[in-house]
């Protein structure tokens, strides 16, 4: 498997977890209101939605359910379903704040924390309802019998399109944030050609958004996409040159945010990562099970230990100990990318393999290999076996829910609305004096958070194709709070990235331990949940604003 086919997977848990985490950072981040049972939600709205895909329950096939609406016209439809499992997680999170939310905020959080477990226990011992504590399966996410694409169809060239509709948007729309700091490059005239010509309808004097610009210019990609797949079936040439757009505006945006740095930083963020990997080292190369666990302490002991007698004895690393990681996450994780898949072709003479891998890895939006696709015979790397797998699409469509949750939460949190939740976090005797009931602005909250909840039940629901009680543990709440404190809680932004950084966790550890004995593996699996509860305490200890801080749009109370 291509290292790019790893980080496609960690992005749509990033996506769902990010969107999951929108609802519990509207909650307690904007509104002050601490819910434990986060979760509950989470599982009202994945088993909601599967119940109206699935068909009517066969008794013969071993498998319980209380009602499958698959057979039925419209309704029996992945868009209905998510649409109900999202409203009545709402629904349920207003009706449990009732009763609760007018006492202290621990009252909410225990409440909520024990209904959450109500729900799991009812679906692990009534098998009538969700087949009790086996799985329920026999569903499958929407399009999938259409995957791998046939690009000589029209409904194939389509679904790319959607595919180049929602990675164009979002690589332009950053662009667009970009394009007025200074660089090499000519951005502003890049971000024109871009969005099609689109770019002078945004901006101060133009009546549309870089959001909504972005948005349009993605609209023209997909369409041209699907164009000329249609006549011509370029696919390989679209794919390049989506992945290298992508590429390139990452690359702006990282070089804006570390613009300035000076090269001190640069070295000591260079040297701290590559330490990390060095530290790393033990456990795919050394065969004893002593040496990998041993070695690996001792040189990730030496490591902290550096870092942190050069935050308490050099005061320029000090003022710059966070950014010092940021830089070495990323040299890391190029290291991780692009050099170690080829390290063993090239050890063995292969330049050509190791230039394949290399360009399957840069080339993330195609899925290479396989008996079904598009066959090419590329100079330098032999022939290539290229399609479009259904993992891409439901990235894309994952992305693009949580890019556009994104955008309706800023707008909802800068209007009077997210203005006056504010407020009731800071002060609820301000709000009352000016007219406004905090009670009735909490249940809102509550309802919209736990809705929230829901609609990433039914994203989780979708693409696990099976839902099993022990999938909704109260430890989902806890992961979804750390996420919250990485990012910083009242910071929407912060939630993606606290999302991003938890699963890049959850999978390195997973791939490190894959090189120990299977009977070692589920320990050290397990003690993740040690780190991750370690990793909690520092966060709240030396980061209580996260890594983001706390966003501010203002407090005051208007009377709209």
């Amino acid at each position: 498997m291509a290292v790019a086919d790893v980080v496609i997977s960690f992005m749509v848990f990033v996506s769902i977890y990010a969107i999951l985490s929108y609802g519990m950072n509207l909650k307690y981040g904007h509104t002050g209101l601490l819910d434990f049972g986060h979760v509950g939600f989470y599982l009202i709205g994945a088993y909601t939605s599967v119940l109206f895909v699935l068909g009517p329950d066969d008794p013969g096939d071993f498998t319980a359910y209380v009602i499958g609406l698959g057979d039925v016209p419209f309704v029996g439809t992945w868009i209905v379903g998510i649409v109900a499992g999202t409203v009545l997680a709402g629904i349920v999170g207003g009706l449990v704040a009732l009763p609760t939310i007018r006492l202290r905020e621990d009252y909410l959080a225990i409440t909520v924390l024990g209904i959450s477990v109500i729900f799991q226990r009812i679906v692990q011992a009534e098998e009538w309802l969700f087949n009790g504590p086996d799985a329920l399966r026999g569903y499958s996410p929407p399009l999938k019998s259409l995957f791998p694409l046939e690009m000589n169809t029209m409904i194939g060239a389509a679904l790319f399109g959607i595919i180049t509709l929602v990675i164009w948007a979002a690589a332009t729309g950053l662009l667009g944030r970009e394009r007025n700091h200074e660089s090499r490059f000519p951005l502003a005239g890049l971000y024109a050609v871009t969005t099609f010509g689109l770019a002078r309808l945004g901006g101060e004097d133009g009546s549309l958004n870089d959001a909504q610009v972005a948005a349009l210019a993605g609209v023209v990609a997909g369409v041209l996409a699907t164009v000329l797949l249609t006549a011509l079936d370029p696919i390989l040439a679209l794919g390049v040159l989506l992945s290298l757009y992508t590429w390139f505006v990452a690359g702006v945006a990282i070089a804006h945010l570390y613009d300035g740095l000076g090269r001190r930083e640069w070295l000591a963020g260079i040297a701290f990562g590559t330490g990390f990997l060095v530290a790393l080292l033990p456990v795919p190369m050394a065969d004893s099970l002593a040496v990998k666990s041993l070695g690996t302490i001792v040189l990730l002991g030496a490591l902290v230990s550096a870092y942190l007698y050069a935050v308490r004895n050099v005061a320029w690393f000090d003022s710059a100990k966070i950014t010092v990681v940021g830089v070495a996450s990323l040299w890391f994780v190029g290291i991780w990318y692009f050099v170690l898949p080829i390290l063993g072709p090239l050890g063995n003479g292969y330049v050509p393999a190791a230039l394949a891998t290399l360009f399957r890895n840069v080339v993330w939006v195609l899925k290479f290999g396989g008996d079904v696709g598009t066959t090419y015979a590329v100079a330098f790397l032999g022939e290539l076996t290229i399609n479009v797998d259904y993992s891409r699409f439901i990235l894309a469509g994952f992305g693009l829910f949580m890019g556009a949750l994104y955008y309706v939460l800023e707008v909802t949190v800068q209007s009077p609305f997210g203005r006056v939740l504010r407020a009731v976090r800071n002060d609820e005797d301000v709000v009352m004096s000016l007219g406004k009931d905090p009670f009735v602005y909490k249940i809102q909250s509550m309802v919209i958070g736990s809705a929230l909840g829901g609609f990433a039940g039914a994203l989780w629901a979708m693409y696990a194709q099976g839902l099993v009680f022990t999938m909704f543990a109260p430890r989902i709440t806890f992961i979804t709070l750390l996420i919250m404190f990485i990012g910083g809680a009242g910071n929407n932004k912060g939630m993606i990235l606290g999302a991003a950084i938890y699963w890049g966790f959850q999978q390195a550890t997973s791939q490190l331990a894959a090189f120990f004995p299977p009977a070692v593996r589920v320990n050290v699996l397990a003690f993740r949940f040690v780190v991750i509860g370690l990793l909690f305490l520092v966060i709240l200890y030396y980061l209580p604003e996260g890594l983001l801080g706390r966003e501010e749009f203002g407090s005051e109370v208007s009377d709209e």
